[in-house]
């Protein structure tokens, strides 16, 4: 009769759509689970008969196993115990509520719940935040660098067109041509700081834009005796800033190039319809990829993995495909290479040509 009217209470407390409840004593100044149930549980990559009688050692890696035991220990000293952590690709808030019974612990009932959309949501206002900050001070930087940097190249025009040593030429060229790229990294900080403004959605024929990208990263990749192969079904018509998607190419394109190493590797870019009304891009590379805990930084304001690096690539890249209300996803293995994917949608209205 107890045990079912216990069976009835721990049910109360069960979050069974969204965590798990278990229970542990300490026998033998070791801790032992003696009881476990909900759905959390399989979709951590665990199963109730793997923890039930085990301890953490048993099912858990040693950090994780270690970190965890000093919360059981707190716990069982009779402190109420509140902790977060991921396993399987979730994160979870855990709980752990002592049992007293004349000032002795007998056991200890935890609860877990899963936070992963709340971390995810979490981790994107943090993000927000980030973007913004650094889209003012973007702003503010590139309003005073434009400035001084238009007279500087209207005063270079100027002396080209009257100088009498045609020496000098070539020199003045050099210097108008860095102005120019000086005025694109303005460029690009203005977009961080107000994205929005520099949208110009218009059909376009995304097959050849990726073509033209290709070609135009041909010499680049050629010094390295690298080929950049495209494979691609049906002309694909998008409607898309042109210009900025481009950007976007061009860049992950150069990244993928520096990526390999020079003995004709083969850069692969594939173009495909997707069953859900959107576009996919794919971009292959056999470089030297990106480490784990590198990969999970890529798209935050001014870091790079290049050590010249301005940081307002990659983070250019993702703001256009934001602003497409697409997604860029990057996977990666150090020594191995990096598969880019860039999901478009099929917007309304616009139909592949025949």
């Amino acid at each position: 009769m107890n045990d079912q009217k216990c069976k009835v209470d721990y049910e109360q407390f069960i979050p069974r759509e969204t965590g798990f409840i278990f229970k542990f004593e300490k026998k033998d100044n070791t801790f032992i689970h003696t009881f476990i149930e909900g759905k959390l549980i399989e979709k951590v990559g665990l199963y109730p008969e793997l923890i039930v009688g085990k301890t953490l050692f048993e099912f858990l890696p040693a950090e994780q196993a270690l970190r965890k035991e000093a919360f059981y220990e707190k716990a069982w000293n009779g402190e109420h115990v509140n902790y977060e952590g991921s396993l399987g690709g979730i994160h979870y808030l855990a709980v752990l509520n002592p049992v007293r019974q004349s000032g002795v612990t007998v056991e200890v009932i935890g609860t877990t719940i899963d936070i992963t959309k709340e971390k995810a949501r979490e981790k994107h206002v943090q993000q927000m935040e980030k973007l913004s900050v650094v889209g003012e001070l973007a702003a503010g930087i590139a309003h005073e660098i434009r400035n001084p940097l238009t007279s500087l190249k209207g005063f270079a025009k100027i002396v080209k067109e009257s100088v009498s040593d045609t020496n000098l030429v070539p020199y003045l060229d050099i210097m108008l041509d860095e102005m120019d790229r000086i005025n694109e990294i303005v460029n690009e900080f203005m977009f961080i700081a107000k994205p929005s403004e520099h949208v110009n959605f218009q059909k376009t024929n995304l097959n050849q834009l990726l073509q033209e990208c290709i070609h135009f990263m041909a010499p680049q990749a050629n010094l390295k005796s690298i080929e950049i192969g495209l494979q691609s079904d049906s002309k694909i018509i998008l409607n898309c800033d042109r210009k900025q998607m481009k950007q976007v190419l061009i860049n992950l394109l150069q990244n993928a190039i520096e990526a390999t190493e020079d003995s004709g590797h083969l850069i692969e870019v594939r173009l495909e319809e997707m069953e859900t009304d959107s576009v996919m891009v794919t971009i292959i590379d056999k470089g030297c990829g990106i480490s784990e805990s590198r990969i999970n930084r890529l798209f935050e304001p001014f870091y790079s993995t290049k050590e010249k690096g301005t940081g307002l690539g990659l983070i250019t890249c993702k703001r256009i495909i934001d602003l497409h209300k697409g997604r860029i996803d990057i996977k990666s293995k150090l020594g191995e290479g990096t598969t880019i994917k860039i999901c478009l949608p099929r917007l309304l209205g616009i139909e592949s040509e025949k």
